[in-house]
């Protein structure tokens, strides 16, 4: 069972006392409220709005793209794996054959592990297209 503790009334008469700093910061306080900076001219050039995709690549412990490349059948058979992925891997797909130019055939998303699989040896490709778009 707990039980409360006294504190004696000296105590809760205390007033309490500033320190050198705190009455430093509280004597240099402005006591009228600052006027608002003036905004930018409206003549310089926007930033460039980010697009948003409904995908998002995530990166190895290292900050890197996790892009692979991978031969199988004896090494004749060449393929990029692309891992991490999150988000609508079919758009992902598209917006990959669109750039590199390839056919939907050549892309497979594998809906087990979540991979997306390209024909052919494209790393550099690939890590420029996510670089290109900020991914």
């Amino acid at each position: 069972m707990l039980r409360p503790t006294l504190l004696p009334s000296r105590l809760l008469r205390q007033q309490p006392t500033l320190t050198p700093l705190l009455r430093q910061f509280l004597s240099t306080a402005p006591s009228q409220p600052q006027k608002p900076s003036p905004s930018p001219p409206q003549s310089l050039p926007r930033q460039s709005q980010k697009t948003y995709f409904p995908f998002v690549l995530g990166r190895s412990r290292t900050n890197n793209y996790s892009v692979y490349q991978d031969a199988k059948r004896g090494g004749n058979f060449k393929l990029t794996i692309i891992k991490k992925i999150e988000g609508n891997r079919i758009a992902f797909k598209q917006e990959l054959a669109k750039a590199l130019n390839l056919s939907p055939n050549d892309i497979k998303v594998n809906s087990l592990t979540g991979h997306v699989e390209v024909r052919g040896h494209h790393r550099s490709e690939i890590v420029a297209f996510l670089e290109e778009r900020g991914l």
